[in-house]
């Protein structure tokens, strides 16, 4: 068993649409079940609906619009991850936003999503582990400084934040429950379909 690491960066709309935020960035590593890191994973990804980078995606992230124009699309970049991450592996992910985002951008792309049942949320257990309110969640930035972990790189990039969310991934296994897996079901806003 391997757990994959994961994280994304999207090129985020500053206005409303019934298209997703498409996934620009995927970073993962990848842990054996002794927790040992064994390969980690990072690539661009091509948008399909909006080919520009938004401003304050371009000023949060440092990806350039060379890096995107240069990429695979996402079919070719999920394959490739997918091939990367094995058979036998649980996701996991810093709060609900990437598994939300990932099933999204694979519905759109006609991508089955089955091999994303599997997916743990740790930034939920993680606050409930350091008691934070129902509904709190504590920021990567500070479960870092709550973990006393350095933070020696810039955030919101994939691979970056994946190594972060692996540390503390590690620094807290033995309190996680890995049985509570999301259950994602994204909606149509307008027609309130499932999708």
């Amino acid at each position: 068993m391997n757990y994959i690491i994961y994280d994304l960066e999207l090129n985020s709309k500053p206005f409303k649409s019934n298209l997703p935020n498409e996934i620009i960035e995927i970073g993962a590593v990848k842990l054996d079940d002794n927790l040992n890191k064994i390969d980690k994973f990072q690539s661009f990804v091509k948008p399909k609906y909006f080919k520009k980078l938004f401003s304050l995606v371009k000023k949060k992230t440092q990806i350039t619009q060379d890096d995107i124009n240069n990429a695979d699309n996402f079919k070719s970049v999920i394959r490739k991850f997918r091939q990367w991450i094995g058979s036998d592996f649980i996701l996991i992910s810093w709060g609900h936003d990437d598994i939300y985002n990932l099933t999204l951008n694979c519905r759109f792309n006609r991508i089955k999503t089955e091999w994303l049942k599997k997916n743990i949320d740790i930034q939920k257990q993680f606050s409930s582990i350091f008691n934070l309110p129902p509904g709190q969640r504590y920021s990567l930035e500070n479960a870092l400084k709550l973990m006393g972990i350095d933070i020696k790189d810039n955030f919101h990039r994939a691979l970056t934040d994946a190594e972060y969310t692996s540390k503390i991934f590690k620094g807290v296994f033995d309190k996680l429950n890995l049985q509570t897996f999301n259950t994602i079901k994204p909606f149509n806003k307008r027609t309130k379909r499932k999708i």
